[in-house]
């Protein structure tokens, strides 16, 4: 007999999650020759091909990969590098994973996508599964609407497959299925030591049921297993000075990044309808997770205050704080889900990190090129930030097919003066600011290169 046809019930939940893991394979695959930048091209990739080369190791850090070395030849090494690849006591588990991709399809930035696929899959897919619970699957499709959200699916960093996991440890706790629960709260702090909050919707769980679970400590299992293994956990760069400094410039900022910024204020009206609304069980730890993941980080999210002259403000470690106010906003309003598309290739105050704009940095960079290497070939004085000599001389990154000559290289320490009359230097938007080398000097736009709204300069000092 032919199995019967599926159910109305069926196909409602069936429908979103397509339409959700065909929206992460677009953004994955559509834009993934999209170079690496930041801290996928200067940590976490270099990790993964450390693993890639030598096989599993518990920190793999040390000497640079051989890829590395050999794209860098003898010319200039960035000061990121110049110490081999730090230890920064993160868990190796994503590393491992990348790194079975590189070995298996070489050091390319298409097998860093198919390392990626089916991570942003699994976390496009689970949001719709956890908003099924909240009695609206389409509001999961509030997650990836987030431009932070989006963004992380072309960086392949560690937030990426927490954010993965967070959504599926929810749809546990809420159906009551505590050993599925403790198996990803103890891999959680593996991927990324901040799985560990993990505790905190599990403990709302536990209250709602008036019962103290032992699966819900799993996540700080986890992260004790971790901290034993390597001898300690990673430091957080910048803590609040007091008190009152925290309540004063922290604590806002962080509020304003989550709450306001990016058109979420609205998503935060939807939320406030939201709990109006009928109480479901999965509404509690959900909550509980969006508050205290956002609290955390007002705690240690370094670099929070926009403009920063490093702008590098970590906005992805607020991303699973983004994805749960975009789905609780979208519950009774399902049209906010889309809020936060008008921002996706804006340029955000908070970084490259807020939107698809550092992606379209890095395409307008390697336009650039090959425009570049004529110069150079040619003879001439060409400054490039110490970012797009990594890039450029990488080919794995996704810039350049061959690794391109560089002589002249600046940083945020370089001397102005170093800077000849006639020497053209490369203004990227992103990475080290140039200005700090053509501050009071005049400079004409000899080449400009666009893409999406973000634009790379080749500037002549006169």
């Amino acid at each position: 007999m032919p199995p019967p046809p599926p159910t109305p019930v069926a196909r409602a939940r069936t429908a979103p999650r397509v339409v959700a893991a065909l929206i992460a394979a677009a953004v994955t695959l559509g834009l993934g020759d999209t170079p690496l930048v930041e801290d996928s091209l200067f940590w976490w990739v270099p990790q993964a091909l450390i693993v890639a080369e030598g096989g599993p190791t518990l920190v793999p850090a040390g000497a640079l990969p051989d890829a590395l070395r050999v794209g860098l030849g003898d010319g200039p090494v960035p000061p990121q590098w110049a110490g081999g690849i730090p230890d920064y006591a993160h868990p190796p588990l994503w590393f491992h994973w990348m790194g079975l991709w590189l070995a298996a399809l070489g050091p390319t930035v298409w097998a860093v996508r198919l390392g990626c696929l089916p991570v942003g899959i699994a976390l496009a897919v689970g949001f719709v599964a956890l908003a099924e619970r909240l009695g609206r699957p389409w509001a999961g499709l509030g997650a990836l609407a987030a431009p932070p959200v989006l963004a992380q699916l072309l960086r392949p960093e560690l937030d990426l497959p927490l954010l993965a996991v967070v959504p599926w440890a929810l749809v546990a706790l809420t159906d009551g299925r505590w050993r599925a629960f403790a198996a990803l709260g103890l891999v959680a702090p593996w991927l990324k030591e901040p799985g560990v909050l993990l505790v905190v919707p599990a403990l709302a769980r536990c209250a709602q049921e008036r019962r103290l679970r032992p699966a819900a400590f799993a996540p700080l299992i986890g992260l004790g297993a971790w901290s034993l293994a390597h001898g300690g956990l990673a430091s957080p760069e910048r803590l609040p000075g007091g008190l009152l400094s925290y309540l004063r410039d922290d604590l806002p900022a962080a509020l304003r990044l989550v709450a306001f910024e990016q058109g979420r204020l609205l998503l935060l009206i939807g939320a406030a309808l939201a709990l109006r609304g009928p109480r479901r069980p999965a509404l509690v730890p959900v909550l509980a997770l969006a508050v205290g993941w956002a609290l955390f980080f007002s705690v240690v999210g370094f670099r929070l205050q926009p403009h920063n002259p490093e702008p590098l403000t970590h906005v992805r470690y607020f991303g699973p704080a983004f994805a749960l106010l975009g789905v609780l906003g979208a519950l009774r309003a399902p049209p906010l889900a889309l809020v936060g598309l008008p921002w996706l290739l804006a340029r955000s105050p908070y970084g490259p990190e807020a939107s698809l704009y550092g992606p379209a940095v890095a395409r307008a960079e390697a336009e650039a090129a090959p425009w570049v290497q004529a110069q150079i070939a040619e003879g001439g004085r060409v400054w490039l930030g110490s970012y797009t000599v990594a890039a450029w001389t990488q080919p794995w990154a996704g810039y350049v097919d061959q690794p391109l000559d560089v002589h002249l290289m600046y940083a945020m320490g370089t001397d102005p003066s170093a800077v000849a009359p006639g020497d053209l230097v490369l203004r990227v938007p992103t990475g080290e600011p140039a200005g700090a080398l053509l501050r009071g000097r005049a400079a004409d736009v000899e080449r400009a290169w666009g893409w999406g709204g973000a634009r790379v300069e080749a500037v002549r000092v006169r």
